[in-house]
């Protein structure tokens, strides 16, 4: 272990990234403090300094990626001027964080899918679509449709990877026209 390299900015984000990759490699069974320590090149007391255990540290990575994914969102609604545009806008955030933190995703959604009713990301995307379609759709047509739309970018996110489906050098173009050619209205 090269204690020497301890000088670190953010350790706690860096345990964080590292213990991301040591999970996608290994898987979180084998995930043990002491080896979150070696993967980042620390002392086997440093993650204790900001993580009580495992299941803290497994909190804190949830915590972690779910303020990415928030801050990421809150910016695509912030920066949208056009409001008919808003959900487009939030889908190609949501697929393109994702493509480009692929390991966030497989935390995320492969180990323990969050609680909707309580995960941000997701009440912070139902309140844009009610915002933006909610004038429009009775109350259960309003409830399916966002369960719809997060699907569609969910799953986009998903297949995003898979070679050939979406073109890595055009995302926002092939996920607008994806997006734009469901119309929950109907």
């Amino acid at each position: 272990m090269a204690k020497n390299s301890y000088h670190h900015g953010n350790l706690k984000n860096e345990l964080i990234e590292k213990g991301l990759e040591y999970i996608d490699r290994n898987g979180v069974e084998s995930l043990s403090m002491r080896k979150l320590a070696e993967s980042a090149g620390v002392s086997c007391a440093a993650p204790y300094s900001h993580f009580k255990n495992k299941q803290d540290f497994l909190k804190a990575i949830q915590d972690y990626i779910t303020e990415r994914f928030m801050d990421v969102l809150t910016a695509a609604a912030e920066y949208c001027r056009d409001r008919s545009r808003l959900l487009t806008e939030l889908g190609i955030s949501y697929v393109r964080f994702f493509y480009k933190n692929p390991l966030y995703y497989s935390f995320l959604f492969n180990r323990n899918f969050p609680d909707l009713e309580t995960y941000s990301p997701f009440l912070f995307f139902r309140e844009c679509v009610i915002m933006t379609l909610g004038k429009d759709l009775d109350e259960d047509k309003l409830r399916y449709g966002v369960i719809a739309l997060w699907s569609m970018v969910h799953g986009l996110a998903g297949l995003i990877t898979v070679e050939g489906l979406i073109d890595p050098e055009h995302i926002p173009e092939e996920i607008e026209k994806i997006l734009t050619t469901v119309d929950i209205r109907r």
